[in-house]
């Protein structure tokens, strides 16, 4: 069973394209040479990168909309695709010292440490899939769940899988023949090898011959160390895409090399993994009202975040995240919920995981990173804006917003793990908590609706 994806209320759409681009700069101002952007593109792109932030600060709503996008969005994605280089690399150390069988607790702590530190910026980063992650099926690509232990064990005892994780490029095979194992790759393929049992995974079990869990014990362990080599570096390049989606030649430089000896992540992705006008999500966005908006309206715009972006996690967290093992728990299911659909079981982090979800939402209506530390929007956020403009749910937003943030950091602290007791009264509290904040989000989608463009 794969993730259940509530994609936005305004789909974007666009042509099958091909392309690799390669580059031979170092300064992220200079042209890049490539073949995906060339010369001209490039200087094209400037034009409507300019012509886009021109746009945006001549009225009011445009200036939320582009500190949103600049000050969460662009940040976040940046951050993701850093944070999963640093992933990357310690899944390679800890394979190549599980190989050499020189391997230590520290390597395993460092990679789950990296884990951690990526996995906070994804799911940050789903108050607004809409975009890059839903256009291209980044989200249900990385973040896809619950694990198949049948079909993991099936994988890496399948000689030409063995093969293809051992061979010249790894990244290439998980990317190109994961349709027989696709249940396992992205962050919860990592998640399992990293973790068992709410903790990380100890070097005993890890140098051992052969898996130790149950079912999975004809599975060697150097073979699991190999996959988690290979499927990290599929994580890097889909964040890497990402962070390309929304700032095009912006993006890193070192990242968009890698990208450039990475052709068989762009060769059939929509718009070479642009928008749908060709141009960065970013100024797809900041273009409202032009020929080269995604919406014709600031408000629409508004509206979509609050609606397509945050309200689309908020409620995916409470009747699908959280809801679908609770009724199971509780015995008021239907026949489409699992009592296996919890994400992040083997860390224990779901709680965490959810909470994130929710950052990701205030991060959006407060216009800055970082509201786990901050109880004051910035002066363009949308939530600054609903204040002076006399919105009078305002507090009613803010209570929603901070009441579900509090009950989930309440389960968090509880010391009793989501996948141990599901259908724990404090997961019903959670749930509530959730519930009223998508529909607080919704009326303030609503009143957004209403408004004329300012």
């Amino acid at each position: 069973m794969k993730k259940v994806t509530r994609f936005a209320m305004f789909l974007l759409a666009g042509a099958l394209t091909t392309g690799l681009f390669s580059c031979s700069s170092s300064d992220d101002e200079e042209v890049l040479q490539n073949d995906l952007l060339t010369e001209e593109q490039q200087n094209n792109l400037k034009k409507v990168e300019s012509d886009a932030n021109s746009n945006a600060e001549k009225t009011a709503m445009g200036k939320v909309v582009a500190n949103y996008l600049e000050a969460v969005i662009k940040p976040t994605y940046q951050d993701l695709a850093n944070k999963a280089d640093k992933l990357y690399e310690a899944c390679q150390n800890l394979y190549a010292k599980r190989k050499a069988k020189t391997l230590t607790q520290a390597d395993i702590d460092a990679a789950c440490e990296a884990f951690k530190d990526a996995r906070r910026d994804w799911e940050q980063s789903e108050a607004f899939l809409y975009g890059a992650a839903s256009d291209n099926e980044i989200d249900p690509h990385i973040d896809s769940w619950p694990l198949d232990h049948d079909q993991l064990v099936k994988a890496l005892n399948n000689k030409d899988v063995i093969a293809g994780i051992n061979g010249n490029n790894p990244v290439e095979y998980v990317y190109n023949a994961h349709k027989d194992f696709d249940s396992v790759i992205g962050f919860h393929g990592l998640e399992f090898v990293l973790f068992r049992n709410g903790a990380n995974r100890k070097l005993s079990d890890f140098m051992s011959e052969n898996e130790k869990e149950n079912g999975l014990t004809s599975v060697k362990t150097v073979n699991e160390a190999a996959f988690a080599a290979a499927v990290s570096g599929d994580l890097r390049n889909m964040t890497y895409l990402l962070e390309y989606g929304w700032l095009g030649s912006g993006a890193a430089v070192s990242h968009q090399n890698q990208l450039a000896k990475s052709m068989w992540v762009i060769k059939a992705l929509r718009n070479k993994g642009l928008s749908p006008k060709g141009i960065p999500y970013r100024d797809y966005v900041k273009s409202a009202g032009t020929d080269k908006g995604l919406f014709p309206t600031w408000h629409e715009t508004l509206q979509n975040i609050f609606v397509g972006g945050c309200s689309n996690i908020c409620e995916e967290v409470a009747t699908q995240k959280l809801g679908q093992a609770y009724r199971t728990a509780t015995g008021t299911g239907t026949k489409d919920d699992a009592a296996n659909y919890i994400e992040s079981p083997y860390s224990k982090r779901s709680f965490q995981d959810y909470q994130d979800n929710i950052y990701s939402i205030k991060n959006s209506l407060y216009g800055v990173r970082g509201t786990e530390n901050i109880s004051t929007p910035a002066a363009n956020s949308i939530m600054t804006y609903l204040k002076n403009k006399g919105y009078t749910k305002y507090n009613d937003l803010n209570n929603a917003l901070n009441e579900a943030i509090n009950a989930l950091e309440k389960a968090k602290k509880s010391g009793v793990a989501f996948i141990d007791k599901p259908g724990d009264p404090q997961v019903k509290t959670c749930i509530d908590k959730v519930d009223a904040l998508n529909e607080a989000l919704n009326e303030a989608g609503k009143w957004i609706d209403m408004q004329a463009d300012e």
